[in-house]
């Protein structure tokens, strides 16, 4: 096994348990991913294979075709989506597809396009607005190019009645993401139940930092 592929399994298996700690997927929920190195491919979470006893040997390898190029067990449904955003996105090593709560929720709210900024977290973290992909079923083909068209440069992005996609260029990052998904969702959830309006940031400071947000997450 060459060493690009070893590190991406690791930074893998550390997700895995974020992901546990944190309750953002039950049982065989969610996926994971990671670029090799230096290589054409990317490796990730195997389909149907519970989180709680996944070990770095049951991940699979996938080539940027499609094409498995090692693995014992089928690798997750969503790995047509992983692969598009890899294509999409050179500067991302790191993909993570979580089934959190709150992130999932803002997903299935009718009326809600997008999780507005509510903070500074919001625009430094995330980049500022997190879009709702439009609705496709799991695996398909079009949820992957729903991802595809609507993700652009963002840190991340919701997707309608189904979970979150968090991406960076270390797994950290990409996990980084999600927690700030689930954050800003339960702080909009909460502002919707007051009946309230955000108050908004500065426009000239939003742009600002939403710059430096942007410049931050293109640095390899």
């Amino acid at each position: 096994m060459c060493n690009g592929i070893q590190k991406a399994k690791e930074e893998i298996m550390w997700g895995v348990k974020m992901m546990a700690e944190r309750g953002y997927s039950l049982g065989t929920a969610g996926n994971i991913s990671a670029r090799v190195e230096g290589e054409n491919m990317f490796v990730i979470t195997p389909s149907s294979r519970a989180y709680a006893t996944l070990a770095a040997a049951d991940l699979c390898v996938i080539d940027m075709e499609g094409n498995i190029v090692d693995g014992k067990y089928k690798p997750s449904v969503e790995v047509t989506m992983h692969r598009y955003i890899f294509l999409e996105r050179p500067e991302v090593n790191a993909i993570i597809h979580s089934h959190s709560k709150y992130g999932t929720l803002i997903g299935s709210i009718e009326g809600v396009s997008e999780l507005p900024i509510i903070d500074l977290e919001s625009v430094s973290y995330l980049g500022g607005e997190i879009p709702i992909a439009p609705f496709a079923p799991a695996g398909s083909l079009k949820l992957a190019e729903n991802i595809r068209k609507s993700i652009g440069t963002r840190a991340g992005i919701i997707m309608e009645n189904h979970g979150v996609i968090g991406v960076g260029i270390t797994m950290e990052k990409a996990m980084i993401v999600n927690d700030n998904i689930e954050r800003t969702s339960e702080q909009y959830l909460i502002l919707l139940a007051t009946g309230k309006s955000i108050k908004p940031l500065p426009d000239n400071y939003v742009q600002k930092v939403k710059e430096i947000s942007l410049k931050n997450r293109k640095v390899i």
